[in-house]
């Protein structure tokens, strides 16, 4: 017996609905709401009928009742009373009359302070449609995302191709995507309801009487656990058991956002702090079951057609969901070579192959393959079958990892994907154009390769698989079985370099990573080997620019460079000196580098070779050989008379060795007559001026030149170095540089004062005057002078205990 809500006897209870015994009371009990959903059912009582029940749609009843015209409504007598019981209020609505088709109503709240409380969606809230995309019936396969551009409401509206979310008629080009973290660990507000099939059970599952508990959940591949599994979690939930899965829509201020998991026995609610936490365990949790049905499906087919639909439903779903992270790109290519794995015979096949790696290459493009990828495509690369297949398919994934890896120790399986599908192109064209090929798409059309990180990896990529390779030749090999292997192994990534360097803007990063000699030694001996790299030297040895041609000498004076392995002495480049000269050329003629210095490391490592080049009437040599005489780079009486002998031994060095003799002998005029000390060149004077008034007079004693607001340049340094007493000098306003400073540095080392205000050097030439040991004072107002190139000096020149940087480029 159950007492009526209108106060009055006693109620019969009946199949889902409860009387009053008084039927004077009229009023109709509706107790079970939940019995479908989609079909709920009302029910009314009349004066003239004990219990008359019509079927109608809740949203269409209360349609009808706030006033709206229902074709599919059936008009409730005026003098009715239906109470609503739900878990969070209990309505009496009460007809107060009719007006044609139309029922005027009032609403009367018995258990709810407020009008505005709603339930949640499996009560069919009073205002919104059991069918509409609120009130999901079922969770199955989830596709694509919630559109986060409707942020009026608290939660967004389902994905398109959810079964339980709308229908498959939404549009998804108007899907906004809204990038949310996985969550894995997550602290929740957890409360568990039973089914209410009887109206006691949904009143003791109301929100006043729920039991709300502190969980720490954690999404595991399986299933939903608890850190404290007590209370409502001691048992998992597994995602096969769960039926249905949304966010409450509408809540009371207390409880608001929170998620509903539908289960066997119940439901459960996971209560959060904000709407993206929410947002973020929903699709946590849609991820995790839907991968989960992906491998029961899997295990189960038998048909590989059937198991690309599969694959090609959770790359669409991974696609979609707004979840970014690593698992979402990476598990479905786990699961396809998961899948190859268990049955190869059946599955390793080109026609399949070929449909799978397409299925896959959304995600691929997304982000970097996972190392379970990587040895497949690798697998592929190997079998020069299968190339033709995936070799236009994997450009934009090797493409990917050349541009976006940072650290290849921690992908080795990129790098050996890498490094196999170059060796394979190279293998079905040893021509070499489709390594060109690849590296033109790995570039791009534009003059300057967008992307940093390709040069250097794809740079270590090709000398690693060298070192790789080197460890596998036999240890006294034949020269025809290097050859051979090399030809098959290794040849293919020197062809890489090659086309590298053929980049301008690729160049002076190459040269950088090759100047240490990053090969293994038993290479650097092989002619076959430095005759292919000699292609790449050359490249980066005779380019104009100082700062690329320079990088063929030396990191230290006591290591080798590529100028001193390609000495024609080396056994390697025996009779052949074609290389060793054109790089020498390049740099003796480059007025940015250090001559003297460079000169230094000739005498100390390649006189003997630049003797016999000399004998062999190299013109080059030869004026390299009398420039070391000439700047008292020999000191060794025994050695300049084998330069001189070796000079006079030719008709051409003879001519130049007189050519030298001359101009020692001018300048030793010069000391010998003496003159003045102080030399000051006029306004608009030039380098024509200043070498012309050298040559009319004796300047052999000049210890001061003053040359400011004068058009000199860096030409006057050949001039100014002929002064070996020289202690000031003074370039203000002048167009002196770098090269000026480069020369001078090498020469004038009694310099103790030099002004530089107001010209054009920069830290580079600054640096290089560590060698003046005997300068004091040094003028840099106005330059573009910095911090570092100052604190250099101060640290190499302990008596420079001046240096003016006001206005200076970095102050």
């Amino acid at each position: 017996m159950r007492k009526c809500f209108c106060g009055q006897g006693r109620s019969s209870v009946g199949h889902g609905e409860q009387h009053c015994s008084d039927m004077s009371c009229e009023i109709t009990v509706v107790d079970d709401l939940r019995t479908d959903p989609p079909t709920r059912k009302c029910s009314t009582s009349s004066t003239n009928s004990t219990s008359s029940t019509n079927s109608t749609s809740s949203a269409g009843s209360m349609a009808m009742l706030d006033g709206e015209p229902d074709a599919a409504a059936v008009p409730i007598p005026s003098s009715a009373v239906v109470v609503y019981v739900t878990d969070d209020a209990v309505a009496a609505v009460s007809v107060v009359g009719c007006r044609g088709d139309r029922t005027l109503a009032t609403v009367t709240n018995v258990d709810a302070p407020s009008s505005d409380i709603h339930t949640d969606r499996d009560e069919c809230s009073s205002d919104d449609s059991c069918n509409g995309p609120d009130s999901p019936t079922g969770l199955k396969r989830v596709g694509s995302v919630y559109d986060f551009g409707l942020d009026g409401a608290d939660s967004p509206p389902p994905c398109a191709n959810h079964p339980f979310a709308g229908g498959p008629d939404v549009d998804l080009t108007k899907v906004a995507r809204k990038q949310l973290r996985m969550i894995r660990e997550v602290d929740v507000a957890v409360c568990h309801l039973n089914h209410t099939n009887t109206i006691i059970s949904k009143i003791l599952s109301s929100k006043y009487l729920r039991r709300w508990e502190n969980h720490q959940i954690r999404l595991q591949d399986d299933c939903i656990t608890s850190n404290t599994p007590i209370g409502f979690l001691s048992k998992t939930i597994g995602y096969e058991a769960i039926k249905d899965l949304y966010p409450v829509k509408r809540w009371d201020s207390n409880f608001k956002y929170c998620l509903r998991v539908v289960v066997t026995n119940g439901s459960y609610l996971l209560q959060t702090t904000n709407q993206y936490l929410r947002d973020q365990i929903l699709y946590s949790i849609l991820w995790k079951k839907n991968v989960q049905e992906t491998q029961t499906l899997l295990k189960s087919q038998s048909d590989p057609d059937d198991m690309l639909k599969e694959l090609q439903n959770i790359v669409d779903f991974a696609k979609n969901i707004p979840l970014v992270d690593d698992e979402i790109f990476h598990m479905p290519t786990f699961i396809a070579s998961t899948l190859m794995t268990r049955d190869q015979e059946k599955y390793c096949k080109q026609s399949w192959e070929k449909a799978l790696i397409g299925t896959l290459r959304p995600l691929i493009e997304d982000c970097p393959p996972s190392a379970e990828m990587c040895s497949f495509l690798s697998h592929h690369c190997k079998d020069q079958s299968s190339l033709p297949i995936i070799k236009d398919s994997l450009v934009y994934t090797i493409t990917r990892i050349l541009k976006h890896n940072f650290d290849f120790a921690r992908t080795l399986t990129a790098r050996t994907l890498v490094q196999d599908y170059i060796k394979a192109l190279y293998i079905q064209d040893q021509s070499g154009e489709s390594i060109r090929y690849f590296l033109s798409r790995v570039h791009s059309a534009s003059a300057v390769c967008p992307h940093n990180r390709v040069l250097p990896n794809m740079v270590s990529t090709c000398i690693t698989a060298i070192y790789s390779a080197s460890e596998e030749l036999p240890a006294n090999c034949s020269e025809a079985e290097f050859d051979c292997y090399y030809t098959n192994h290794l040849r293919c990534y020197i062809v890489v370099l090659q086309n590298i360097s053929e980049y301008s803007d690729w160049l002076y990063g190459l040269a950088q990573l090759l100047r240490p000699l990053p090969f293994p030694a038993l290479l650097l001996i092989r002619s076959i080997f430095m005759e292919d790299i000699s292609s790449v030297i050359l490249k980066i040895g005779l380019h104009e620019d100082c700062e690329i041609h320079k990088q063929v000498l030396a990191v230290r004076e006591t290591k080798d460079g590529w100028f001193d392995l390609c000495s024609p002495i080396e056994a390697v480049f025996c009779g052949s000196s074609i290389v060793w000269t054109q790089l020498l050329k390049t740099l003796m003629d480059c007025e940015r580098c250090k001559k003297k210095k460079l000169l230094k490391n000739l005498k100390a490592k390649h006189l003997g070779t630049c003797v016999s080049e000399a004998l062999k009437n190299n013109k080059i040599v030869m004026d390299v050989l009398c420039l070391m005489l000439e700047w008292m780079v020999v000191e060794d009486l025994h050695q300049r008379n084998q330069i001189v002998d070796t000079l006079k031994s030719t008709e051409f060095g003879k001519n130049v060795y007189d050519e030298f003799m001359s101009r020692q002998n001018q300048l030793l005029e010069l000391q010998r007559k003496g003159g003045p000390q102080n030399l000051s060149l006029p306004a608009r004077g030039t380098d024509l001026d200043l070498n012309s008034m050298f040559d009319c007079g004796p300047f052999g004693n000049l210890e001061s030149v003053d040359l400011a607001f004068t058009n000199v340049t860096d030409t006057c340094a050949k001039t100014l170095i002929k002064l070996p007493s020289l202690k000031v000098l003074n370039l203000w306003g002048t167009q002196f540089g770098d090269s000026g400073l480069l020369i001078i540095s090498d020469h004038l080392t009694n310099l103790q004062v030099l002004n530089l205000c107001e010209t054009k050097v920069t830290d580079r030439g600054i640096v290089s005057l560590i060698s003046l040991i005997n300068l004091k004072k040094l003028n840099l107002n106005s330059t573009k002078a910095t911090v570092r190139s100052v604190d250099v000096l101060k640290k190499k020149l302990p008596g420079l205990h001046e240096v003016d940087v006001r206005y200076s480029f970095a102050w």
